[in-house]
């Protein structure tokens, strides 16, 4: 996701800087985590529909040594019917001098401009309605290298999109990652993502986004193309972010989710966000989504994090 930009609700955090604080133990390991809760409600030519939730809570630690970092998130989910916190992601990463390191374990992919974590996002809800082409979590091993101008990136994974412990013995994921930065405040990335699967189609993706952060505005584009052998087709967003006071600011995006020969969703989400105190962060949402065949669908939310 986008490893740039991080604290709750980027949109009041530009100007206040970020909340997502950590709590040290000692000099080898630091704790940090949030809560996230939420009220939604939607209305679509089906009906309506609204809901309460506390969607995620989260705790990280971070091991810090000499040569060897390593970092195990614990991340209890709303809708987890055993109310159990389960493993999101543990790795390790060895640091090989001269801005080269390798990682191994369980970790989030490198791609997609929006992050994997609330913390993290402009707005409430993700820009894409229909496919789920960005990866999550995967196991494997990382190359990573990195100086002022590029970050490259490599991973061999047991797979890109499968689940833990689902894959044959024939079959293996890749991701590669390419970053610059030509300019201040100017992000380039471009993500490739392959799934070699023993039965059934290989599954491909390639994810270009940009971002621009001038001032007290960030503007970012991203354009998605995937196939999954069955199913093909295209993403693309495009938002602005302002940073109005130290504690408020505002998003506006419009993305498009188009499947080839298929069903297609083009919407537009506006979101004002802002800061109460260090730990505390809330947001409301509004965005309407025109699709192809299924009509329309409006939606509100209320989102409120506290990040330690």
């Amino acid at each position: 996701m986008n490893k740039i930009l991080t604290g709750f609700i980027a949109s009041a955090l530009l100007a206040a800087g970020s909340m997502y604080g950590q709590i040290e133990v000692n000099e080898n390991l630091t704790v940090t985590g949030f809560f996230d809760m939420s009220a939604t409600s939607t209305d679509d030519d089906s009906g309506s529909s609204s809901s309460y939730n506390f969607d995620q809570a989260e705790i990280d630690f971070i091991l810090s040594f000499e040569d060897v970092t390593g970092q195990v998130d614990l991340n209890y989910l709303g809708d987890n019917s055993t109310g159990d916190f389960s493993l999101e992601q543990a790795f390790i990463t060895y640091d090989l001098d001269n801005g080269s390191s390798v990682s191994a374990g369980k970790f989030l992919s490198y791609h997609g401009w929006e992050t994997a974590e609330p913390t993290g996002l402009f707005q409430y809800s993700y820009a894409y309605d229909l496919m789920g082409t960005i990866p999550g979590y995967h196991n494997g091993v990382t190359y990573d290298y990195s100086d002022d101008f590029v970050t490259l990136g490599l991973g061999l994974l047991d797979s890109v999109y499968s689940a833990d412990g689902s894959i044959q013995d024939s079959e293996y994921g890749i991701e590669a990652k390419a970053v610059f930065t030509p300019a201040e405040g100017l992000t380039l990335y471009l993500g490739l993502a392959k799934d070699s699967m023993d039965t059934g189609p290989d599954k491909d993706l390639i994810n270009f986004w940009a971002s621009y952060e001038v001032g007290d505005a960030t503007y970012a584009v991203e354009y998605n193309t995937y196939d999954f052998g069955s199913v093909e087709g295209n993403q693309w967003l495009v938002m602005g972010n302002w940073a109005l006071s130290d504690t408020f600011g505002i998003t506006a995006r419009v993305s498009d989710d188009a499947i080839d020969g298929g069903e297609s969703a083009m919407k537009y989400t506006l979101s004002p966000g802002w800061t109460v105190g260090e730990n505390l962060g809330m947001l409301f949402e509004i965005s309407e989504t025109d699709f192809d065949t299924m009509g329309s669908a409006t939606s509100f939310a209320f989102e409120t994090i506290f990040s330690f």
